[in-house]
């Protein structure tokens, strides 16, 4: 009798801000909500530092594990695993940040102080200066893993760990064809999605004052770096499939156009398996 080869276990990295909601949205429909854990987006240190505490017996049942957390998860699984994420253009991703932080009446990280600080104030002052590098090289696994300075070295290293160990490098700009990748790479199905947590009421990058815009690139030139690197690897991707990615792109798009009551069931149900899989998650951390 022919067995089927074990998927490897699924590990998102998610860098804020670069469209991983509705990435989550998805993945939480391709797989059980139960075999998904959820790092808590709003306490996602203390989430992520228990799941490192956690026994690995407890974990075993685990397809996919996703959420705000630094690359090096696979080494606590005892079991095979890969990885996959979306990065995004730094300067308009830090736009993005600055707005929807001062926005969102209860940010999960967001200060008093940081309300007041005009853009070019929070750039300078914000200590998650090239957070994609950080998060992606994995240095710092601990409590405090967006802490610390980024170098040529953790830039050397992130790039090392996309090429290494992750099946999937999307780009948050060409999230579609990120997603006919997901479907090739992974057996995806998405059959409808829609888009989750967007920032709204921020200006465009182009409207964004040209020092401001250098200024965010000066601060987060190793994010600038390790976004060229991610998008040749991303364009290396698609050359390599591209009779099969333009076939699945044609079915992204179509599950994208649903109608209004459509959009609303898809919201619904997305957001009550979301639910399922953060309580479930919290349970395996929290128990003994």
């Amino acid at each position: 009798m022919e067995t089927v080869a074990k998927q490897p276990i699924l590990i998102f990295v998610h860098l804020p801000k670069c469209g991983g909601t509705t990435l989550y949205r998805l993945v939480e429909w391709e797989y059980s909500p139960l075999r998904v854990f959820s790092v808590d987006g709003r306490f996602y240190r203390w989430s992520y530092n228990r799941l490192l505490k956690s026994r690995v017996d407890k974990l075993a049942g685990m397809q996919v594990f996703q959420g705000h957390m630094p690359f090096g998860l696979h080494r606590l699984l005892g079991a095979p695993a890969t990885y996959m994420t979306m990065l995004r253009e730094p300067i308009d991703r830090v736009i993005s940040e600055y707005f929807y932080r001062i926005n969102r009446p209860q940010h999960p990280y967001e200060d008093r102080w940081m309300k007041k600080l005009t853009l070019e104030e929070y750039i300078r002052a914000t200590p998650q200066h090239n957070i994609q590098t950080k998060l992606l090289a994995g240095q710092r696994s601990g409590y405090d893993f967006l802490a610390g300075e980024c170098t040529a070295d953790t830039l050397a290293i992130a790039k090392e760990n996309l090429a290494r160990h992750f099946s999937l490098v999307g780009l948050t700009e060409r999230f579609e064809e990120s997603l006919a990748l997901a479907k090739l790479m992974f057996g995806w199905k998405i059959r409808y999605f829609a888009d989750f947590n967007v920032t709204g009421r921020r200006p465009s990058k182009s409207s964004v004052p040209p020092s401001v815009r250098d200024l965010i690139a000066d601060y987060y030139r190793y994010d600038v770096a390790l976004y060229e690197h991610a998008a040749a690897l991303f364009e290396e991707a698609i050359a390599r499939r591209g009779d099969e990615v333009r076939a699945e792109l044609a079915t992204v798009r179509q599950a994208r156009r649903h109608g209004n009551v459509e959009s609303l069931v898809y919201r619904g149900w997305s957001m009550a398996r979301h639910t399922i899989s953060r309580l479930h998650s919290a349970m395996l951390i929290v128990s003994p």
